[in-house]
């Protein structure tokens, strides 16, 4: 028994060895990667002149892409599991906004690359660093309002004129990453951007178990067993249902949450745009 359990004890630490290798493999290759494709976005962003608009339409798609890639080498590597073959439910057709709880760093990119891109919005220092803001700026990223007031109107008004030229925009209601276990209380920016533009509301619902790129679990310490990424459509809400108040909007959809949460499934609702599965 002690040999078998010594045994077992150095296959897992080997394990363990093995995919803190194949993180620090990956960082190392998206490190030396990243100036060339910000140098790519860049040259197509001048380039792709025909519109505004289609030039955006291009560039998300070729992000959605490399999102896409990103997440095929990350199962190939066993870092985590995601089945991208599997689409979304019930996807509204047309502009809207997506919204999500959020227990991982995984979360916008899996998205993003199941949606075929979508519009969002980022922290404001970003968008000053020389070498992204080219590429922020053509996928459709907003600078967010970055705790200054004076900002959210702004941040408001930039989402929905992107919303009405037919883009989704996808948001995180909690406003930062989840607590393990819990649901951090909902921001009302998502649900504002959805009654001005008089749009539905996709609500996702992500898990990823065992946790990890969480708060409480570092990029350089991936768990024993392989994360399993799972993102399923938790609800379509439109929002002339609560006559376009934002607020009731805000405590519908969190309640519902929260009662997923707790290890209720609550049935899809109808919207009455139409549906596509993505």
């Amino acid at each position: 028994m002690r040999v078998s359990t010594a045994t077992h004890r150095a296959n897992d630490d080997i394990l363990r060895l093995v995919r803190k290798g194949c993180v620090v493999f990956t960082v190392g290759v998206y490190i030396l990667l990243v100036p060339f494709s910000c140098l790519i976005f860049a040259a197509l962003y001048l380039i792709w002149r025909p519109t505004p608009l289609a030039r955006l339409r291009r560039t998300q798609a070729l992000v959605s892409l490399g999102y896409r890639t990103m997440h095929r080498w990350l199962n190939l590597v066993r870092l985590t599991r995601w089945d991208m073959s599997r689409p979304l439910e019930k996807v509204p057709e047309g502009a809207f906004v997506v919204i999500a709880n959020h227990p991982t760093l995984m979360d916008v990119t899996a998205i993003m690359g199941l949606l075929g891109g979508a519009c969002t919005v980022s922290k404001p220092g970003l968008h000053k660093r020389f070498v992204l803001r080219p590429i922020l700026r053509g996928s459709g990223v907003i600078a967010g309002a970055g705790g200054d007031p004076s900002a959210a109107a702004r941040v408001l008004d930039e989402a929905v004129a992107l919303i009405e030229q037919g883009f989704p925009m996808l948001i995180f209601p909690e406003g930062t990453r989840s607590p393990r276990g819990e649901l951090l209380p909902f921001g009302r920016a998502a649900f504002e951007m959805a009654c001005r533009a008089r749009v539905p509301v996709l609500s996702l619902a992500i898990t990823c178990e065992p946790a990890w790129l969480s708060k409480e679990q570092p990029l350089f310490d991936p768990p024993h067993q392989t994360p399993h990424l799972q993102l399923v459509t938790l609800a379509i809400d439109d929002p002339a249902r609560v006559d376009y108040d934002s607020r009731q909007l805000c405590r519908l959809i969190e309640g519902r949450y929260q009662q997923w949460f707790r290890g209720l499934q609550p049935e899809i609702s109808a919207v009455e745009p139409e549906m596509h599965n993505r």
